[in-house]
Parts: structure tokens; C-alpha cells; sequence
């Protein structure tokens, strides 16, 4: 299946080990990897922060890139802010929604080891 690139958005508020296992998970199965940072208010941390975390994890990774978007998925009319890609895949509902209401493909993934991993948990501490 290699073939396909892939947009990834999300808020990462922080990004954790939940999603890096899913990127890599992903990593396997596809040509390229477009990690997409959205805004996200309050901002628990910049998007340029977010962007030098996954971009240091991933620095030996040439098949992923990290990429800053102004605004919210959910929030877009149309793909004109997002980068080129075939299929997007989140763990968002909402956002695979409106891609699918955009005219792209857009695939659900469920997240990985939710329990232990949630961006909502880390915030509150």
C-alpha cells in the first residue's frame, strides 16, 4: 500500500507517546507522512514548539514532515491551507468529516492506547 501520502493533523497539546506510536505505525504503511499542527485555543504550547518536538523526533524519518496550519481542520471551507496529500487520517471524527465534506479521502484511526496516552490528562496536570 505504500503509495499514498498521508495528512496527520492535530492539535498535539502536548504531543505524547500515543501519537509517535501512531506516526510510526503509519510510517510503515505509507510513502509519506505529513504531521499537520493546527491552532488550538488556549495554546498550551506554541505550534512552533509542537513542530521542533515532532521534527526532532522524527529528524532520521525522510518520509515524514511537519508542517504548521493556520486554523482548525473542522474549521476550514476549503483544502486550500493544507498541503497536498492523497487520504488524511485522524482519530477525529470531526475532521475526518469535513475532509470527507472537502472531496478528499479521509480514513478513521482509532488511537492508540488511549488509557494511557491522553492529551487531555496531561493538560489538566
Amino acid at each position: 500500500m505504500k503509495s499514498k501520502n498521508i495528512l496527520f493533523p492535530g492539535k498535539f497539546q502536548p504531543p505524547h507517546l500515543g501519537h509517535i506510536l501512531t506516526i510510526i505505525k503509519l510510517y510503515h504503511k505509507y510513502n509519506k507522512i505529513i504531521i499537520a499542527i493546527t491552532d488550538d485555543k488556549p495554546e498550551v504550547m506554541s505550534q512552533l514548539k509542537r513542530k521542533k518536538i515532532f521534527d526532532d523526533i522524527f529528524k532520521d524519518f525522510i518520509a515524514i514532515e511537519t508542517v504548521i496550519v493556520n486554523g482548525t481542520i473542522e474549521g476550514c471551507s476549503s483544502l486550500d491551507n493544507l498541503p497536498d496529500f492523497d487520504i488524511c487520517i485522524s482519530g477525529n471524527k470531526e475532521v475526518i468529516k469535513k475532509i470527507t465534506e472537502l472531496g478528499k479521502e479521509a480514513k478513521f484511526i482509532k488511537r492508540s492506547f488511549p488509557k494511557l496516552y491522553s492529551g487531555t490528562k496531561m493538560r489538566q496536570k
